[in-house]
């Protein structure tokens, strides 16, 4: 068939075609006509499509057709007859096709010279046949039609299943690759926790050996002064590696939260109480510890333990940022808490100090583990822990600070736990 605009030609307008395109469009006629078959080899003697010439297969029956097509799996187009080994032989192979082979890429067109048998609206809704043809009415211009239109569809369902299997494999490829490299973060992460670990107990193994050292020479001298002062030392190291050890297990708890109501005023008090009766944050007599409490807050749905460890901390640090303040300038230190009802049906509580701040490179830092601006005083899990603490409980904490004028830490709770 020539390649000219005024002649069958059914090369795609405006593509480049490949000279050396080895595969072959591949039609099955299912058929009991030896003539029809005769008159289709005939009539597609000379089709391409897209540079690409037909292979025609034959077969006489559904049986047949079943047999070639399993040998055929990338056939294109089905021309079927419905009347063949019996009335519905051709739509029966059709079900077969598309339920038992799960085949739903090829074209399927129905030829039939008894249309009453098999109305063409039920047909194609009933067994997702993709054209209808009455021989008696069938032109070697209609089959063009029809048969071009199929494989230009069968084209583009193929094309679309590679790209989608292009996407699969790559969505798997980059699904995996993004495991891995969680895994090999993780695993970084934790060989950095591991040795942060070690180190701050090592830090306090050493005190503990100072202290067990000069307890050891004073037992020695029987010198109960030196006594004394090397269980001084020693009781250090304990309480640093009690803080340590909590930390952990505060770090480590997961979706274990108690939650019940609890007024988070009564929280406050009981923490500044127990700060002011054993000096727990603060042993500085400068150092203002103030609290404004709203009167009508509600109670909110928290777990007591977990929020009261998150506030504590935020205190202690900042009691902490107060101390190095006025142990470097003089000035008195102030920290106050703040507790109100926000919108949204949060309560918020607030921990301000006028302290030394944070350094801008230090905060982007300071909710990492084992991060810390204390140097040997810190351990780096106290805020960290505040953070996981509160939002287990669906809440925000939000930092405020300006280097060498204080810090201020906003927690906003839910007054109802998170779904």
């Amino acid at each position: 068939m020539e390649d000219r605009e005024e002649s069958y030609s059914f090369y795609e307008e405006d593509e480049q075609q490949p000279e050396a395109e080895a595969a072959l469009w591949k039609i099955l006629i299912v058929d009991d006509d030896i003539e029809v078959h005769r008159a289709t080899r005939s009539s597609l003697a000379e089709f391409s499509f897209q540079g690409k010439a037909l292979m025609l297969l034959f077969a006489s029956s559904a049986a047949e057709a079943r047999k070639l097509l399993q040998e055929h799996g990338d056939t294109a187009v089905i021309l079927l007859d419905v009347v063949m080994e019996d009335d519905l032989a051709g739509l029966n192979f059709a079900k077969y096709v598309r339920e038992e082979l799960q085949n739903r890429f090829v074209r399927i067109l129905l030829r039939t010279g008894q249309p009453g048998i098999a109305p063409e609206k039920s047909v194609i809704v009933d067994y997702d046949i993709n054209g209808f043809l009455e021989k008696s009415d069938l032109t070697i211009q209609k089959l063009y039609s029809a048969i071009i239109t199929c494989l230009r569809s069968y084209r583009d369902i193929i094309d679309l299943e590679t790209a989608n299997r292009a996407l699969k494999t790559e969505f798997k490829m980059r699904i995996e690759a993004e495991r891995k490299m969680a895994e090999q973060a993780q695993q970084a992460a934790i060989g950095l926790a591991i040795s942060q670990i070690i180190h701050g107990a090592k830090n306090i193994l050493n005190a503990l050996k100072g202290g067990k050292y000069i307890i050891e020479s004073a037992l020695k001298d029987d010198n109960l002064d030196l006594i004394k002062k090397g269980w001084d030392v020693a009781k250090i190291g304990i309480s640093r590696m009690e803080d340590l050890t909590c930390g952990l297990l505060d770090l480590s708890r997961y979706n274990s939260l108690k939650i019940e109501a609890h007024s988070l005023n009564s929280i406050i008090s009981e923490i500044l109480d127990g700060c002011m009766n054993t000096q727990t944050c603060s042993v500085m007599n400068d150092i203002e510890i103030a609290a404004d409490m709203a009167d009508s807050l509600p109670e909110a749905m928290c777990d007591y333990k977990a929020v009261h460890t998150a506030l504590m901390n935020l205190i202690c640090n900042a009691v902490d940022a107060c101390r190095d303040k006025v142990y470097n300038s003089g000035d008195s230190g102030r920290v106050t808490i703040k507790t109100y009802l926000a919108k949204g049906g949060y309560i918020n509580l607030e921990v301000e100090d006028n302290g030394s701040g944070i350094k801008p490179e230090d905060v982007k830092n300071i909710f990492k583990l084992f991060y810390t601006t204390k140097h040997s005083k810190g351990n780096g899990l106290g805020l960290p822990i505040t953070k996981k603490i509160i939002e287990e409980h669906g809440g925000r904490l939000d930092i405020d600070t300006e280097y060498g004028r204080g810090t201020k830490f906003t927690i906003a709770l839910p007054q109802k736990p998170a779904a």
